[in-house]
């Protein structure tokens, strides 16, 4: 396998920005030899799954705190680990695209420098935390791009309670000095919170604008701890998601909002993702 870091400057975000990816395995023995040369040039696009840090992460912590580059190697998937800073990989009120460059930039960047596949078929995307509300809306925006997408314990829940005044300058907590939200900074609507309702932000929104529009929608995962705060906003929404008509399926587990769960979720969103694919005819 391989692993590397990859900064270069994105022109949506106006900085600099980093990129952890790994690669499987190449080439394999054939009749117990090595020939790269035919080795390489027989291969395949890779299928890539695309793995969204929390927001108190780094592109890094998925590589650093769990066994992705094994899990990367056994399945013979590439991933893409990107960095979105705090930004709920949103456009920020104040502060860069970062939605825009998660959606059009960065993909663009990735499978012009190297052999990843743009299939549906073959193109994958999870998270934890805000990674797991990126993953949601990500999939949503986009589900002709993602065949699976396995959120982990998502805060899919933080627009609607921030829509309803539930949360403030640290979520949960009270309000500090009448100071503008840390959500501020992304959505710039403290003065009317509601205004998140209805827009790219709320994924209840997107996902019933996809049913309306009868696309077709990526399989989905949730997975959760019991003990997490994010397990009742999550059963809310998976309830709702289900109420429409979304195949949805649930996996979860004791466990609160920390990497012990998260190294628990990863093996099963890789393994689920196989087994979607062996259901499709893409895998053995």
């Amino acid at each position: 396998m391989a692993v590397m870091t990859m900064r270069f400057n994105s022109r949506i975000l106006g900085l600099a920005t980093a990129v952890r990816i790994i690669f499987p395995t190449g080439v394999a023995p054939q009749d117990g030899k090595l020939d790269f040369a035919a080795g390489y040039a027989a291969k395949k696009p890779l299928p890539v799954l695309w793995l969204l840090h929390g927001g108190s992460d780094n592109y890094a912590d998925w590589h650093n705190c769990t066994l992705v580059q094994l899990l990367a190697d056994q399945y013979g998937y590439a991933v893409v680990m990107p960095d979105a800073q705090t930004s709920s990989y949103a456009n920020m009120a104040y502060g860069p695209r970062w939605l825009d460059y998660f959606t059009d930039e960065l993909p663009e960047y990735i499978y012009s420098h190297f052999n990843l596949s743009r299939e549906r078929k073959d193109n994958f995307i999870s998270g934890m935390s805000m990674g797991g509300a990126g993953t949601v809306k990500l999939a949503l925006l986009h589900p002709e791009r993602y065949c699976v997408a396995v959120p982990l314990a998502s805060a899919v829940e933080v627009a609607r309670r921030y829509a309803e005044g539930r949360w403030d300058r640290i979520p949960g907590g009270p309000p500090k000095d009448g100071k503008p939200s840390a959500f501020n900074d992304i959505y710039g609507l403290d003065d009317n919170p509601a205004g998140i309702l209805g827009t790219v932000e709320d994924c209840y929104y997107l996902l019933k604008k996809n049913v309306d529009e009868g696309n077709e929608l990526p399989r989905f995962l949730h997975c959760q701890g019991t003990e997490d705060h994010t397990y009742n906003g999550n059963v809310e929404y998976a309830a709702y998601a289900r109420s429409l008509g979304v195949h949805l399926d649930w996996c979860e587990a004791p466990g609160v909002h920390d990497w012990n769960s998260w190294n628990l979720y990863l093996p099963k969103a890789f393994e689920y993702i196989h087994n979607y694919r062996v259901e499709i005819g893409e895998e053995e």
